[in-house]
């Protein structure tokens, strides 16, 4: 009798395990230092380079006088470094949770960096077509005493949301060196 008591509780206890196991897995845990308060830049772009994944894209890089056309299909892993500017201009951190005023009329959103708040990225715009976003614009500004950059970037969609093209251009001076500038325009085909 105490063999099958035992019995009982050890299958008991296994599938308390086996419960308890199966509801952790099921609460992804939170990242903390994520907000939710700007445009999610990232989670969108995200979802847009799934579904873009394979198109072919014409690019023209200009680096100061030199220019250079390059075509090629990328894979997600390829959009993620192409779009990086754009990923890395994600505000919703908590380090900006009040850090940016939030605008928002007729088809435009914009977050823009509050005065006396640090930070480098300075304006999102998301230009809205009906619900539907049609562009996103980011300018970022990076001053010190001994390095100067200013970097504007722009992705435009079309009515399904599918990317369609994109920007970049700034120029930067480091102290003592001659000043840069940079252009990229991409389109989507």
């Amino acid at each position: 009798m105490i063999t099958g008591y035992r019995n009982s509780l050890l299958l008991m206890l296994a599938g308390m395990l086996l419960l308890s196991c199966k509801e952790e897995e099921s609460r992804p845990f939170a990242n903390p230092t994520q907000i939710d308060t700007y445009f999610p830049v990232s989670d969108f772009l995200e979802e847009k380079i799934k579904k873009s994944e394979g198109v072919a894209v014409s690019k023209v890089i200009q680096f100061n006088e030199e220019s250079e056309e390059v075509r090629f299909q990328p894979d997600q892993e390829t959009w993620r470094k192409e779009l990086d500017f754009f990923f890395q201009a994600d505000i919703n951190k908590a380090a900006f949770a009040t850090a940016y005023s939030t605008r928002e009329e007729e088809g435009l959103l914009v977050h823009r960096l509050k005065p006396g708040e640090k930070g480098t990225i300075k304006e999102i715009r998301v230009q809205k077509r009906g619900e539907q976003v049609a562009s996103i614009r980011i300018e970022t500004l990076n001053d010190n005493l001994f390095y100067h950059s200013e970097v504007s970037g722009e992705i435009r969609l079309d009515a399904e949301e599918n990317l369609t093209a994109y920007q970049l251009s700034g120029n930067q001076k480091v102290w003592f060196m001659s000043p840069t500038r940079l252009m990229v325009n991409a389109e989507i085909e």
